[in-house]
């Protein structure tokens, strides 16, 4: 049991999606976020002043901050494992953005940190605590659907803000970006990737074409248990949120934060059918605070973090993606 009783967070990062935790830690209970740092000072006080939090001129600043307990990452994908392992070094509790890298070997190198780090590690795929998709997980398990047979999605990604989420140095385009939480979500589900086939392209973004990363792709997986998994994901068909449907011998689930954000459930042999879950938008006010929370309750001892996604999980879905990438790079299947 943590010796704390409430946990003190920095914030790393003072773009878009650091604003999306910012304002999910308005509804944290055991924990707040007392500092922030980012390159564009401007935006690090602007942010601070809306939030009640101090300004750290740089990260090593707040890392040698003793008051400060963990630290949340809301920066460029490739800064993601030298500032993980930086924070571990300097003994904090470490919340990061996706992906965890934007390479094998930089992941390997976080999956090592975490490992020989009694600090708490944890990534940001918040569709673990999205309704429904833990209840749909549940099911699964349960055996509810039967034997499973096939999953497709469609994930809609907000239109990037900046040029590096284009940059396949910096961001790596929409399939490491966006895809890469319905990556966790595959493998978190259905199990283990055998191969990988995509087809996509830069159909409009004119980011995206200026990189020549894709805005717009479809990634089929076959998982080693037999499941076929098909996602269509786009920064330019939607304004963000996804469908699921899944597919069993004995029954279907349909999950849909896009219109109805709802689990609507099909169960052959009882003949029913099931929806739940009706909030404005579970992922925003939800799935980012649930995360959070989780973060705070496993630093404090409340969780065991069994929930979560670890490093090995998190390196997992960077190399279904980057072998999605790849076949969509080189025109062909890929073997995990």
């Amino acid at each position: 049991m943590s010796n704390l009783d409430t946990v003190r967070v920095g914030l790393v990062g003072a773009g878009r999606i650091a604003k999306v935790h910012a304002a999910a830690y308005e509804r944290i209970a055991r924990g707040s976020l007392v500092s922030v740092t980012d390159p564009i000072a401007a935006a690090a006080t602007s942010l601070a002043a809306h939030y009640g939090m101090t300004v750290s001129p740089s990260l090593e600043q707040m890392l040698a901050d003793d008051s400060i307990d963990a630290v949340l990452l809301a920066t460029p994908n490739s800064l993601h494992a030298d500032q993980l392992i930086q924070a571990l070094e300097a003994g904090k509790h470490v919340f990061c953005q996706k992906p965890i890298s934007l390479t094998l070997p930089d992941a390997d190198r976080v999956v090592a940190a975490a490992s020989a780090s009694d600090r708490v590690v944890q990534f940001g795929f918040m569709l673990r605590f999205t309704p429904p998709m833990p209840q749909l997980k549940s099911r699964i398990v349960a055996g509810e659907l039967g034997p499973l047979i096939a999953a497709q999605a469609a994930v809609f990604g907000w239109e990037p803000s900046n040029d590096w989420f284009y940059d396949p140095k910096n961001g790596g385009g929409v399939i490491l970006d966006t895809l890469v939480h319905f990556g966790d979500l595959v493998l978190w589900m259905f199990g283990p990737a055998e191969h990988v086939s995509t087809e996509g392209g830069a159909y409009k973004l004119e980011g995206a074409k200026k990189f020549g990363s894709p805005d717009n792709a479809v990634v089929t997986v076959r998982h080693a248990s037999g499941v076929i998994s098909s996602m269509y994901v786009s920064w330019t068909a939607g304004r963000g949120n996804f469908t699921m449907d899944v597919y069993g011998n004995d029954g279907s689930a349909s999950v849909d934060l896009v219109h109805s954000q709802a689990l609507n459930l099909h169960i052959s042999d009882r003949a029913r059918e099931e929806s739940g879950w009706l909030y404005p938008d579970l992922v925003w006010d939800y799935g980012y605070a649930g995360e959070q929370q989780y973060f705070v309750d496993r630093i404090l001892g409340r969780e065991d973090g069994a929930r979560a996604a670890s490093a090995s999980e998190a390196r997992d879905a960077l190399a279904l993606m980057l072998a999605a990438q790849q076949s969509l790079d080189e025109k062909r299947t890929v073997e995990l």
